[in-house]
């Protein structure tokens, strides 16, 4: 049942309704800059360090495939957390704040470990902290942001996350060759720096909704477990939200399912090295980056479910392409239209779920929304790798890691089926809230003194 209308409420909605500037949009993603860099720089140079202790790739694909074990076990309980409790900091900022020490200290530590137990300890620690602090962070993004910027603020999102990329991949390997630790300590002292400057810049007013009855709501902590079947008794007559969030699994298994096995299709298909492979990757990139941003404004005026319809198509395009490349030149040509297609793919799913999640439950609901990205981390990269095992016979040019391809087309294929029945775009929450459930006002930004 719906909450009836109040003065509180009302209020609420007017705070909700004004504007951010490009400026707050910066101060609310700085954030995935620094998550971005900090991950791309994991997993990408630690397996450097791991394979001097271990020959074995099953052990070092444990240490970095770990991710996707905290992805499963900690945003969910944490960000349903994050809507029941009430500090001096606000409600998302705390675990930003704890999270963001340990995280630094995992990063700076690691490469002045000696063995592979150490690194790989350090790489949970890691892990377990960059889960503990995205999934309030990323509850506190709908908290203030007005519905009418939802597309914009998911494109600045992606520009963050794009650029935290080429920074952990292309300037921290131009560090590394200066000093090994040299990159791991920028990236633990930024981490730092932009939780800092998120939490001076922002400021949480405490929830000040009103249930049905007028009188105040209440903020109660209801535990792990009761957060879990709050959870599935919210979602279970939710169409539309189980299929977005089938959808999303679809979509992050096309890129966690390529990854791994993206380098070794250019070696075997194209006959180049890493250099030649990462330029390619570099100029997808770059697609990337400029698309996402692009698609988000867009959205915001002909609608984010039309742009993502648009990114689908390309994107079964791109992924059904690639198959049939076999040289360099082409895939310089053809592969951007994957960057393309893939960016508008990969910024949309949150701005439409936000539009569906229930103020009260922002947190929760993203906390849902990133286990299906940790479901994708998880079962992708092992589905992708027993495709490539069975098909490598019959694709000898490119030992079967062409196979990457036709998988991420059949799962955008799929992917589709379930996105064409969430329904019209919805403005406002759609799920059932309890009468006791809080409305949060919008939270203030304030400028630092």
């Amino acid at each position: 049942m719906r909450q009836a209308d109040s003065p509180a409420r009302a209020a609420c909605t007017d705070a909700r309704a004004r504007d951010l500037t490009y400026r707050r949009m910066i101060q609310l993603t700085a954030p995935t800059l620094g998550l971005s860099l900090a991950l791309s720089l994991v997993t990408t140079y630690l397996p450097l360090a791991l394979q001097r202790y271990t020959s074995s790739a099953t052990l070092i694909g444990f240490a970095i495939g770990g991710e996707g074990i905290f992805a499963l076990a900690i945003p969910l309980a944490v960000g349903a957390f994050s809507d029941r409790i009430w500090t001096r900091w606000g409600r998302r900022q705390p675990f930003m704040i704890l999270a963001a020490p340990p995280m630094a200290a995992a990063l700076v530590l690691a490469p002045f470990q000696r063995g592979y137990l150490p690194i790989a300890l350090s790489v949970f620690v890691f892990f377990a902290a960059y889960h503990v602090y995205t999934a309030p962070y990323q509850a506190l993004i709908p908290d203030f942001t007005p519905v009418t910027q939802h597309g914009r603020v998911q494109g600045f999102q992606t520009l963050m996350r794009g650029s935290g990329m080429f920074l952990g991949m292309v300037v921290a390997g131009m560090l590394l060759s200066l000093w090994e630790p040299l990159p791991y300590l920028a990236a633990g002292l930024f981490v730092i720096v932009v939780t800092y400057y998120v939490v001076a810049n922002i400021h949480e007013t405490r929830p000040t909704g009103r249930n049905s009855s007028g009188t105040a709501a209440r903020i109660s902590p209801r535990g792990m477990w009761g957060g879990l079947k709050d959870v599935w008794r919210t979602t279970r007559g939710e169409g539309r939200i189980q299929r977005l969030l089938v959808a999303n699994y679809l979509w992050e298994s096309t890129i966690q399912g390529l990854r791994p096995f993206i380098m070794l299709y250019f070696l075997y298909t194209f006959g180049v090295g890493t250099k030649s492979g990462a330029l390619l990757l570099g100029l997808v990139g770059v697609t990337y980056v400029v698309a996402g941003l692009v698609s988000g404004f867009l959205a915001d005026r002909v609608g984010r479910r039309r742009v993502m319809w648009v990114g689908l198509a390309i994107y079964f395009v791109g992924c059904a392409i690639g198959f049939f490349v076999r040289d360099i030149w082409t895939g310089a040509i053809l592969l951007p239209l994957f960057g393309l297609g893939g960016s508008i793919v990969l910024t949309m799913p949150y701005a439409i779920m936000m539009g569906m999640m229930p103020p009260a439950r922002v947190g929760q609901f993203t906390g849902l929304f990133s286990l299906s990205r940790g479901l994708a981390t998880v079962t992708a990269p092992v589905m992708v790798g027993g495709v490539i095992d069975v098909v490598g016979p019959f694709l000898p040019s490119s030992r079967g890691y062409a196979a990457i391809w036709p998988f991420a087309a059949i799962a955008v294929a799929v992917s589709m089926l379930f996105f064409r029945g969430i329904g019209p775009e919805s403005s406002a929450g759609g799920v059932p809230v309890e009468a006791d459930d809080a409305d949060p006002c919008e939270p203030e930004m304030v400028e630092s003194p």
